[in-house]
């Protein structure tokens, strides 16, 4: 029986999520062009990918990419949660947040702005105050 689940996301840009997950201190693999990657599930059962997120446990978390171009996480969540007993919500919860910050950041950037202060909440909020001289 397989466990492997993939779960569609809002996720369009492969570099920002790349350093979403540097910036988390997370390691991945990225498979050479043309190739993907194996991801193992229960039971020796694979998945291809074409990005390899290590979780803390044999078994990592793959990105693909969809016909629309947006990322999608493969995974056996089971054995995920099982061996590092964290949940698949609370994963995809830190790696959305980061991405999400990391594209903002990168639009304020490339727009030309620099940052002038940065603070979080205890709520997971983040206040980013920007400028631009002309």
């Amino acid at each position: 029986m397989s466990h492997f689940t993939q779960v569609k996301t809002k996720i369009r840009n492969i570099e920002v999520l790349k350093q979403a997950l540097k910036n988390l201190g997370i390691a991945y693999t990225e498979a050479a062009e043309g190739t993907t990657l194996s991801i193992k599930g229960w039971e020796q059962e694979t998945a291809q990918a074409r990005i390899s997120i290590e979780t803390g446990c044999s078994y990592p978390i793959g990105v693909t990419l969809n016909d629309k171009g947006e990322a999608e996480f493969v995974a056996d969540w089971w054995a995920i949660e099982t061996w590092t007993e964290r949940k698949q919500t609370d994963i995809l919860a830190e790696f959305t947040r980061q991405y999400a910050y990391e594209t903002v950041m990168d639009k304020v950037r490339s727009s030309g702005y620099d940052v002038v202060t940065e603070e979080s909440d205890s709520e997971e909020r983040v206040r980013v105050v920007v400028r631009k001289w002309t």
